[in-house]
């Protein structure tokens, strides 16, 4: 029973599946979830910022995706965020 509450806990089960009432959790997690695409431009600053990105310019959204240029580490790249937080530089 001890495993069976973990995994509701985490949201790997959905209380439907197994017959029990009240999966409060589960939903909790999932409408909290704050993706970039939901972001403005000063949050997502601040999240490449913590990354290490620097001189951050051309920030923009591109559909549900953010896409620009920066330093890091010295080096010039671009960059897009996907909806996930996924930083991708090129």
């Amino acid at each position: 029973m001890r495993a069976v509450t973990v995994l509701l806990c985490c949201g790997l089960l959905c209380s439907s599946m197994l017959g029990l009432a009240g999966c409060d959790t589960h939903e909790d997690v999932k409408s909290s979830y704050v993706g970039t695409s939901s972001m403005d431009q000063a949050q997502v600053t601040q999240l490449l910022n913590q990354q290490g990105f620097r001189d951050i310019t051309n920030l923009h959204k591109n559909g549900p995706d953010w896409i620009g240029s920066a330093t890091k580490g010295g080096n010039a790249v671009n960059f897009d965020i996907d909806k996930a937080g996924t930083i991708h530089t090129r």
